[in-house]
């Protein structure tokens, strides 16, 4: 039986987890769940897209730079976000972990130390050379973030238990038998999308889809203080809306003159809805509307 697979290999930590993915991806396949296939296939592969990763894939982390100067001086410092430009401060504040599962098993097995560093690229550290404030004559060589090992080893297991929460909720629901996997009821359906939606994508929302009507419940999940524009643009950005359509939004927001959704937001907001993302996958426009509609709200304070 599929789902005493799937339990089975999650329970034993000695289980590749990649093996354990692919296991979910014949149950996504069974049950013809495109987001529970969306995630296995990222997990196995890697993520293209920061706004697509799970919050469990971004990890903060400050940075660290080697310094060099004159007659042979070294000097290994810290490096401040806020002396970064505001395109680059996130490569000393967070970490986004972008590769498939297997790279990370890899990692932790073959790691030496308690911490592994995730190194600048060399592009960026020969822009900042010398424009981090430290002193006179000195200059930045290398740049890099540390990351505990423990870290990888808590976002491995993270993705094992999601999997283990949901066979088990699944099987709870539907029971063992494969045949009842492969003749779901639409009703059936709609409760395993849920399922899928709040234990592998961390609750943050509910969404089914191709079976009944989109069904949103982000809006209950994000709380915008009024007047807040930096939370709200950081919302709308890992909900998958480019900075330069957020950069349009200031700018009717500024057209319209009023606080309240006028006539230009009330265009951005059709005109953005196609990109909106709930775990990685679109929604439909009238639920993304709905959305973008509550948030900026939110932000109004209506």
């Amino acid at each position: 039986m599929l789902l005493n697979e799937i339990i089975a290999m999650a329970t034993d930590d000695t289980k590749s987890l990649s093996s354990l993915l692919r296991k979910c991806l014949v149950l996504a396949h069974q049950i013809k769940n495109e987001r529970l296939k969306n995630w296995a296939n990222q997990e196995l592969n890697g993520y293209m897209d920061s706004s697509d990763l799970p919050d469990y894939r971004v990890i903060p982390a400050d940075a660290k730079g080697q310094f060099v100067a004159s007659f042979g001086r070294e000097a290994t410092l810290p490096i401040p976000s806020l002396v970064l430009e505001k395109s680059h401060r996130h490569f000393a504040e967070k970490v986004y972990l972008f590769q498939s599962v297997s790279a990370y098993e890899a990692l932790v097995a073959e790691a030496a130390t308690g911490s592994i560093s995730m190194q600048w690229q060399s592009n960026l550290v020969l822009y900042y050379r010398d424009k981090i404030p430290v002193s006179d004559g000195w200059a930045l060589v290398r740049a890099w973030q540390e990351i505990s090992k423990s870290t990888f080893v808590e976002l491995l297991g993270t993705v094992r238990t999601r999997v283990l929460n949901m066979a088990l909720e699944i099987s709870s629901e539907l029971g063992d038998n494969d045949e009842n996997l492969k003749m779901l009821t639409s009703e059936k359906a709609d409760k395993v999308e849920q399922t899928v939606t709040t234990i592998i994508y961390g609750g943050t929302n509910v969404i089914t889809s191709g079976h009944s009507s989109v069904t949103s419940t982000i809006n209950h999940q994000t709380v915008i203080a009024a007047g807040d524009w930096q939370h709200l643009a950081t919302i709308l950005q890992n909900s998958g809306v480019p900075e330069s359509k957020v950069a349009e939004l200031e700018q009717s927001i500024e057209a319209d003159g009023k606080k309240t959704i006028g006539g230009r937001v009330s265009e951005w907001i059709t005109k953005a809805a196609p990109e909106v993302l709930a775990g990685g996958v679109k929604i439909g426009a009238a639920a993304a509307q709905s959305v973008l509609t509550d948030w900026l709200k939110q932000y109004f304070g209506l």
